[in-house]
């Protein structure tokens, strides 16, 4: 059964929406530069059915319940992906550390991101042409799906909506 570590409600993880980050502990992933090193750790609450529900009742405006890891256990994750959304109206998000889809999620899960976290190195002005870092990056490792059925509709486009570097090559000097 997967732990919560603890949890925030974000704008920024699934784009157009208000989520419900539940960070999950005990990742198996072991990223090289892990951004929470922390949840590496078995540590937290069981993520229980009353757990789930109390977290529901608490933040009844979120437009989705986000599992922020869960990879140690994807069968729970359908779990709480069938529980949320039979006492929820929320959409169910899964980041996943992993670089690659487990297709038996899919049918239960709203959004699925994947791609292990690689840090950005050097220097910071060159950070966006790397295969690293978060969604932002034109570049990333990371893949962020809209899951409709079975199907996976990649809408990583979606962190990078009119970022402002994007608007350098439209200005005209004087």
């Amino acid at each position: 059964m997967l732990k919560v570590f603890d949890s925030a409600v974000t704008f920024s993880e699934f784009p157009d929406e208000i989520a419900l980050c539940v960070n999950i502990s005990n990742c198996p992933c072991d990223c090289s530069g892990c951004s929470e090193p922390w949840l590496k750790k078995d540590i937290g609450k069981e993520l229980t059915s009353e757990v789930i529900q109390d977290l529901l009742d608490k933040h009844p405006d979120c437009t989705v319940f986000g599992l922020m890891g869960g990879d140690a256990d994807h069968a729970d994750i359908i779990r709480i992906a069938l529980y949320v959304r039979s006492h929820s109206q929320m959409k169910v998000g899964f980041y996943s550390g992993r670089d690659y889809v487990d297709t038996s999620l899919v049918p239960f899960l709203d959004y699925y991101k994947i791609g292990r976290w690689i840090a950005p190195v050097g220097e910071e002005e060159e950070w966006h042409t790397k295969s690293c870092g978060p969604l932002q990056f034109p570049f990333t490792n990371q893949i962020f799906f809209r899951c409709e059925g079975e199907k996976l509709i990649d809408c990583s486009y979606l962190f990078r909506k009119n970022p402002l570097s994007d608007l350098q090559r439209y200005i005209v000097g004087a």
